[in-house]
């Protein structure tokens, strides 16, 4: 008897299996969309991202101390976003989409404290980006944001990031 059910569990496992392997629908590739051709003057003002207001304060009057947020970044985030905010963290090359890379041009002009502060809240769609809004304070979200809008939004040498 005890033969029998062992055989029919691995019977039922291996045609679970099997169907799993056949039916489950194939990972998507991730494809660029192609870009834009428009008339010159219009491709420019196409081309330029909407840059945000960097004076906005951090969302509900809350204040971040980069300090802290500073230590929480290089505890957490910079395996990702790597240790000068360039997304080269060492788990970068592992993840798809890459990390975001803070340095960027293109980063610099949108990511300003609300932005950072939802994001990090939040998570990102689709991307690996967690939300911790599940895990921290609203206070030391605020301390998270405020270290990156310093130290990689705001700061001189945040237009180095490469292209791409």
């Amino acid at each position: 008897m005890k033969k029998i059910v062992i055989a029919t569990l691995l019977t039922v496992f291996a045609a679970a299996l099997l169907l799993f392997i056949f039916v489950a629908e194939p990972a998507k590739a991730v494809v660029k969309p192609a870009p834009i051709v428009a008339e010159p003057a219009k491709a420019v003002a196409q081309s330029a991202p909407a840059v945000s207001d960097m004076s906005l304060p951090m969302p509900l009057g809350l204040k971040g101390d980069p300090a802290k947020g500073g230590v929480f970044f290089m505890t957490n985030c910079f395996t990702c976003h790597g240790v000068a905010g360039d997304g080269n963290g060492p788990r970068a090359y592992f993840i798809t989409p890459p990390p975001r890379n803070f340095l960027l041009e293109t980063s610099r002009q949108r990511l300003n404290r609300p932005v950072l502060f939802e994001a990090i809240t939040n998570g990102r769609l689709g991307t690996n980006m967690p939300a911790w809004g599940k895990v921290l304070s609203n206070q030391e979200i605020a301390d998270v944001a405020e270290f990156v809008f310093q130290n990689f939004i705001s700061a001189p040498q945040g237009n180095k990031g490469k292209q791409g």
